[in-house]
């Protein structure tokens, strides 16, 4: 494999952009086929850079990629003569955030990858790409910058070893890819750690997410593993919604290391300010279920499977408020969802199964423990409606006054395996 080290191509440990030279570097390989790209020792300031098929951008340990803190810094590839972005019009129904147009502002990224395949992005210990909580008056919550990875209509991706730090928005935006692979990752602050969208085959393990929004997002996935993971986070671990999924040995953590930062000042966010002690650092729940219409769902969502993991003081659960006015669980419901052998300990609230009536929802929690945060709890653990089969078999409650499930119909629930929980 051939390498191209930017130090070749004139990029230097500077406080002053070395967007181009970087470029240069990523071009001069893509164009002898492909290769690695070496970012060595140092802090290499930029904007956004383009990485091509065939092409790995590799961080040696030390190597630091700090992104600007100026939205303006981040839309160079929009006049890349090399491989040109032609105008965009999405399919019917196709949004990307709010927009039909993969490259729009909310689109930008410190690393843009686009209608390409066998990318890697690696770095060894003590690399970092640093997002630097770049911030855009006029982007999401009005403050929200560049993704630090973002991806689209691209295939065979590899990800391994370094750490995303203070990304301005999502650390990881992926749309339409497949054969997805991410190993060993850490991203510390900025919002959701990896957040995939009409994707396929998608591996996520032995990574580190501890951010001020969701762990692991997105929805409209297909064939998916998350497994070995730490998801630390301000919002849900898991914001997901898939078919074939499998989610095993994985801990979440709370309160969070990060808070959200839609709760900091606009001076603060104006600073780049990531987090405070006044920031929320709660997490709504382990598993929220996700489908928005941002994509036309490709099969139904099902098949979901969560097991050997341990969530520590969420607020509830797994939410599914499918009642057909949730901004973010109103596109097509979840048919099935199982966890097994999970603990959930520190319960604030009740969990929400509110379903569809054509499409009912099939869940079932078994070999798990569930424990109320404080001693005589009396909340329902459940609220359930339009479900077609809910079991708890197995499950050991602690810490409730009176462990109930609200429930509109009590015959689609099954309670075994010496299971004490009452219906109401």
């Amino acid at each position: 494999m051939q390498d191209f080290n930017i130090l070749d191509f004139g990029a230097r440990s500077t406080d002053i952009l070395q967007t181009s030279e970087i470029q240069a570097a990523l071009d001069a390989c893509f164009l002898a086929g492909g290769g690695r790209v070496i970012i060595p020792c140092g802090i290499f300031y930029t904007g956004s850079i383009r990485v091509r098929s065939n092409t790995t951008l590799y961080l040696e340990s030390g190597a630091i990629l700090r992104g600007s803190r100026y939205i303006t810094d981040y839309f160079g590839y929009r006049e890349d003569k090399l491989e040109p972005i032609s105008e965009y019009i999405a399919p019917e129904g196709v949004k990307f955030c709010g927009s039909t147009n993969p490259y729009s502002d909310w689109n930008s990224g410190l690393i843009k990858v686009i209608n390409a395949e066998n990318v890697s992005i690696i770095g060894e210990r003590g690399s970092y790409i640093d997002g630097q909580d770049s911030h855009n008056p006029d982007g999401e919550e009005h403050y929200r910058g560049a993704h630090a990875i973002n991806i689209y209509n691209s295939k065979n991706l590899y990800f391994e070893g370094y750490t995303i730090t203070n990304s301005g928005n999502w650390a990881h935006n992926l749309y339409v890819c497949e054969n997805i692979k991410i190993k060993n990752v850490t991203v510390l602050g900025g919002h959701d750690g990896f957040d995939v969208r009409t994707c396929s085959d998608i591996t996520i393990e032995d990574c580190v997410f501890k951010t001020g929004d969701d762990a692991i997002a997105g929805f409209d996935n297909i064939g998916v593993v998350i497994r070995n993971c730490i998801l630390d986070c301000a919002c849900s671990a898991l914001r997901f919604g898939g078919t074939n999924v499998l989610i095993e040995s994985c801990k979440s953590i709370a309160p969070s290391s990060y808070g959200f930062r839609n709760w900091l000042t606009p001076e603060e966010k104006a600073k780049s300010a990531n987090t405070h002690a006044g920031c929320r650092h709660s997490m709504h729940t382990p598993f929220q279920y996700y489908c928005d219409y941002r994509a036309n769902m490709r099969v139904a969502a099902g098949n979901i499977t969560v097991r050997n993991c341990e969530f520590l003081n969420p607020d509830a659960i797994f939410l599914h408020p499918f009642d057909g006015e949730h901004q973010w669980c109103c596109n097509r419901p979840l048919t099935d969802i199982t966890f097994e052998n999970c603990k959930f300990l520190g319960l604030t609230l009740p969990g929400v199964l509110c379903s569809d009536t054509e499409e009912p929802l099939e869940f079932r929690l078994k070999d798990c423990v569930i424990t109320s945060l404080e001693e005589g709890a009396d909340f329902p653990i459940f609220d359930a409606k339009n479900c077609k089969y809910i079991e708890f078999d197995n499950v050991k409650v602690e810490g409730f006054k009176d462990a109930f499930v609200t429930i509109d119909n009590p015959d689609v629930m099954c309670v075994k395996g010496g299971t004490e929980i009452k219906f109401k």
